[in-house]
C-alpha cells in the first residue's frame, strides 16, 4: 500500500502543476474597441461603440453599436469569429496580431512600425 501511494502523489502533483500552467491568456474576457490605425488612416471610437469578447472556445464575439459602412476595421459587423491564440499572439480573419496587455489595454499590432494595423482596446466590466 506504501509503495501505491508516493506514485499516486507524484501523478496528483503532475495534473496540479499542469492546471496552474495552464493560464488563460490576458486578453481573454471582454474589451471596448477604442481606436484603429492603419498607414495614415486612423479611427476612434467611444467606449461601448465595438465590443470585443475573447473567451476560452476559441471565439471572437464582437457587438457593434455604431456604423462603421466607412471602416478599415478588419471587423465591421456583429458576430462570432474563430480566433487562434497564445500568450502574445492573436490570429483572425486570416491575420495573426502581436497581443500586448498594458494595465487596462489590449494592443494588437501587425508591422505597426511600417504602417500595419494597430487596434487598441480597453477592458470593460461584466455586469
Amino acid at each position: 500500500m506504501k509503495k501505491l501511494i508516493i506514485p499516486v502523489l507524484l501523478i496528483l502533483l503532475i495534473f496540479s502543476c499542469k492546471k496552474e500552467d495552464e493560464k488563460d491568456p490576458a486578453y481573454y474576457g471582454q474589451w471596448s474597441l477604442v481606436h484603429f490605425s492603419k498607414q495614415s488612416h486612423t479611427e476612434d471610437y467611444s467606449q461601448g461603440d465595438i465590443i470585443w469578447e475573447f473567451n476560452e472556445y476559441d471565439e471572437l464575439i464582437v457587438t457593434v453599436n455604431t456604423d462603421l459602412s466607412n471602416s478599415q476595421l478588419p471587423i465591421t459587423t456583429d458576430g462570432i469569429y474563430e480566433f487562434v491564440g497564445a500568450p502574445d499572439v492573436v490570429s483572425f480573419q486570416n491575420t495573426q496580431y502581436a497581443a500586448e496587455v498594458q494595465n487596462d489595454t489590449l494592443i494588437l499590432s501587425r508591422n505597426a512600425a511600417a504602417g500595419g494595423p494597430v487596434i487598441k482596446l480597453v477592458k470593460t466590466s461584466v455586469e
